[in-house]
């Protein structure tokens, strides 16, 4: 055979091999796919919550809402292609299955079909992940945000694989208020990061680049979104209120009040004895906020302004503010529950509340399904559930420590704290802005046992593949 017979024969085989790996990763992301949708496919159709009915208003409407981003509405009316919200979770699954497959070559290239099913499973079954997946929220994009970011940041991606991560990025970071701020502190770290440790420069300055950009742009759309709704050029109109609700859950608001109504007539001043203890009570309450809408919070938003600007002039209540903020952080972070009002029996939805109006009108050929699915005839026990993400977390962080040695913590120490940074960042941002609730941490949380479970693999199939050499 000639040389270039040879050359033919090679190329031959490469091409082949490539056509496999592609096929197989196709088939991969399909199987991921399904695997992560388990938890909707036994509840009978996708989760939903309240608020999923401002989202399909939004979206279908094509009208910014004063207090949520039109983009996650926007996102269910173009990936259910106006047929089914099935289309939906199927494009949320596709999407974590595509970076979940990404992350777990990159621990494990050499990774066996078979065993990558296994490890999906585990984390579709064991974690809240396939919870979050199914749900008709944009809560799934925040650990889509971290997830993007670390492949990103630490994986190697070609041309391709890039274009889809920064596309992810940034539709990740539109769809919720809590994601702007997010990656805007993730810049700010980056930043830091590249300033103090030279050896990170030269890795990952392209890449801040990339993701300054991105954050950018999505701030730009936000404020376009909202100009196009004729709002103004900015980036929320609700603000005003959620910080007043924040303040008024840290007790800084009542302090203020105290030493504030002798001297000047605000109109809160009637409720300084009666303020509620929970940031969301506040902001949804018709007694400091009219008419329960974002006309409501625009009446108030001169007061609301004009108290907030004098309790940020006083350094005492700056203070306050930092303490309670790094407080309501450590309560924010520890939170795994999927949702407290999931667990009340009496939570239920009928053909009278506003979300199911929605559905009706959008997808009515959906609507049976969503009326006897588990979640709604509370025949779900999400406390095992918690339950079994809890022993899952647990059992795969002490066999972390138990079984990695001290050189392969070196190793995985940067991606662990990565991990944990971003689990904090989530925190803070959500408990500094918003409110502590368990689904604004648990809606993340999982990506921890995630990598726990991972690298646990990772270790086993090292061992495994030096047993067969010694063989």
């Amino acid at each position: 055979m000639s040389k270039l017979d040879e050359n033919k024969t090679l190329l031959k085989k490469t091409i082949s091999i490539k056509r496999a790996d592609t096929y197989s990763n196709v088939l991969m992301l399909l199987l991921g796919s399904f695997i992560l949708m388990l938890f909707a496919l036994y509840n009978g159709a996708p989760m939903i919550s309240g608020d999923t009915e401002v989202y399909l208003k939004s979206g279908f409407e094509g009208v910014a809402a004063a207090e949520r981003p039109i983009f996650y509405g926007l996102f269910v009316r173009f990936t259910s292609l106006g047929l089914s919200i099935w289309f939906t979770i199927f494009a949320q699954a596709l999407i974590v299955s595509f970076l979940l497959h990404k992350i777990i070559k990159h621990f494990i290239p050499d990774i066996k079909m078979r065993h990558e099913v296994a490890l999906l499973l585990i984390i579709s079954l064991g974690t809240i992940c396939s919870w979050y997946v199914g749900s008709l929220m944009p809560d799934i994009f925040t650990p889509i945000l971290g997830l993007c970011l670390f492949c990103f940041l630490f994986c190697n991606n070609n041309k391709f694989q890039q274009i889809i991560l920064i596309f992810l990025l940034f539709l990740a970071t539109l769809v919720h208020f809590s994601h702007y701020l997010i990656l805007t502190t993730s810049v700010v770290l980056l930043f830091l990061i590249i300033v103090v440790r030279p050896k990170y420069r030269k890795l990952w300055f392209k890449k801040w680049v990339f993701i300054t950009i991105i954050c950018t742009a999505s701030w730009f759309s936000l404020m376009t979104s909202n100009f196009l709704a004729n709002r103004g050029f900015v980036t929320s109109t609700s603000s005003n209120v959620f910080l007043m609700g924040k303040l008024c859950e840290s007790g800084v608001l009542q302090t203020y009040l105290e030493k504030a109504c002798p001297i000047k007539n605000y109109k809160i001043c009637q409720y300084k004895d009666s303020l509620p203890s929970a940031a969301w009570e506040f902001v949804w309450n018709p007694r400091f906020n009219p008419t329960g809408d974002s006309l409501g919070w625009e009446a108030n938003k001169a007061e609301n302004t004009a108290i907030m600007k004098d309790i940020m002039s006083r350094p005492k209540y700056l203070l306050f503010i930092l303490y309670k903020s790094i407080e309501a952080t450590a309560r924010q972070s520890i939170l795994t529950n999927i949702d407290e009002g999931e667990e009340r029996p009496w939570i239920k939805y009928d053909e009278t509340d506003p979300v199911f109006k929605e559905i009706k009108k959008h997808f009515p050929h959906e609507f049976g399904l969503f009326k006897s699915a588990r979640q709604n005839t509370k025949i779900l026990n999400y406390v095992f559930y918690d339950e079994v993400f809890i022993i899952v977390f647990i059992v795969s962080l002490l066999m972390l420590l138990f079984i990695v040695r001290d050189k392969q913590w070196e190793e995985f120490l940067p991606y662990f704290l990565y991990v944990i940074l971003y689990v904090c960042l989530n925190g803070f941002v959500t408990a500094t802005f918003g409110n502590v609730l368990s689904r604004l941490n648990s809606r993340n949380i999982w990506i921890l046992p995630t990598f726990n479970i991972i690298v646990l693999f990772y270790i086993y199939n090292l061992k495994s593949n030096k047993n067969e050499k010694i063989n």
